[in-house]
C-alpha cells in the first residue's frame, strides 16, 4: 500500500522522464492529501524518491546537451515541489539551477539563484560548508562576468573563508586568484599582486610541490579531481603571466608562463614557444 502512494507521489515528476515533458500538479489536493496521510519518515522517504526521480531526469536531458530544456524543468520542478511539499527546493535542486546557468553564461539569472538558494537555505546551507563556499563561487564568476568587480570580491572572500574552514587548500587558491584578477581591473595592482602571491601558495602546497619544480618539467597527478584542479591552476598562471607581462616584470611573466605550460595549458605552451622560440 505505501509503495502505491510513493508511485502516487511520484507521478507528476516521473512525467519528466516519460513523456519528456515539465511535470505540472494539476491536482495539487489530491496530491496533497496522499501527503498527508504519510507519517514523517514516509515523507521522508517520497520526498527522495521524488527529487531522485526528477535530478536524474533532468540529467538524461542535459546528457542529450538540452540545457534550455533542463533548465526549464528545473523551473517547473521547483515549482511543483512546493505545491506537493510544502518545503522550500533542496540545495541539490539550486546546485544543479546554478551549475546549468554557469554553463549556459547566463550571469544575471546565476546571481539570482545563488542568493536565492544562500537566502532560502540560510539556516542550514552554512553548515555544508563546501556548498556555502560553491554557491558563494558561482556568485563572484557572475558578478566578474558582468565586470562587477567589488560585487565579485565580496562573495570570492565568503567563498574563500567557507574553503578554508573546510582546509580545501585548491579552492582557496582559486578564490584567491579570482580576487587578483577582479583586483587587477580595478588598477589596484598592489592587492593584485598580493592575492596571486596567496593564491600560488596554497596552489603549491595543495600539489606539494615547488615553483622550481614546475619551472623544470612536465607537471602530472593521477587523481581526476586533482586534474581539474590543475586545470584551473595552469589558467591561473597564465593570467598571472598575463598581468606581470603588462603591470610587474618580464622575467616573471616568462616564469609563470612556463610553468603554466607545464600544467598542461596548450594556450601557455603556444604562446611561450611564439616568444621564446622553445
Amino acid at each position: 500500500m505505501k509503495r502505491v502512494l510513493f508511485m502516487f507521489l511520484l507521478m507528476p515528476f516521473l512525467a519528466i522522464s516519460y513523456a519528456q515533458e515539465p511535470a505540472i500538479v494539476e491536482n495539487a489536493e489530491q496530491h496533497r492529501a496522499v501527503v498527508d496521510s504519510l507519517t514523517m519518515e514516509e515523507k521522508e522517504v517520497a520526498f527522495h524518491l521524488v527529487e531522485e526521480a526528477a535530478l536524474s531526469a533532468i540529467d538524461s536531458i542535459m546528457d542529450e546537451g538540452r540545457y534550455m530544456q533542463a533548465l526549464d524543468m528545473l523551473d517547473y520542478l521547483q515549482e511543483d515541489w512546493k505545491k506537493l511539499t510544502n518545503r522550500a527546493p533542496s540545495l541539490r535542486m539550486y546546485l544543479k539551477k546554478a551549475n546549468i546557468q554557469m554553463y549556459l553564461e547566463e550571469w544575471t539569472e546565476l546571481i539570482a539563484t545563488t542568493e536565492e538558494c544562500l537566502d532560502v537555505h540560510k539556516d542550514d546551507i552554512l553548515e555544508v560548508e563546501g556548498v556555502a563556499a560553491l554557491m558563494y563561487s558561482m556568485q563572484g564568476n557572475g558578478h566578474r562576468n558582468l565586470e562587477k568587480y567589488r560585487d565579485a570580491i565580496r562573495s570570492y572572500e565568503n567563498a574563500a573563508y567557507y574553503y578554508t574552514k573546510r582546509g580545501d587548500l585548491g579552492g582557496q587558491g582559486d578564490m584567491f586568484c579570482n580576487m587578483a584578477y577582479c583586483y587587477s581591473h580595478l588598477n589596484k595592482y598592489t592587492m593584485a599582486s598580493s592575492f596571486y602571491e596567496k593564491g600560488l601558495d596554497k596552489y603549491l602546497k595543495y600539489f606539494d610541490t615547488t615553483r622550481f619544480v614546475l619551472l623544470r618539467d612536465d607537471f602530472y597527478v593521477k587523481d581526476p579531481y586533482k586534474q581539474t584542479v590543475l586545470g584551473v591552476f595552469a589558467a591561473h598562471l597564465f593570467c598571472m603571466a598575463v598581468y606581470e607581462q603588462d603591470y610587474g616584470s618580464r622575467s616573471a611573466s616568462k616564469d609563470y608562463l612556463l610553468m603554466s605550460a607545464h600544467c598542461g595549458d596548450e594556450n601557455a605552451r603556444s604562446e611561450y614557444r611564439r616568444i621564446y622560440g622553445h
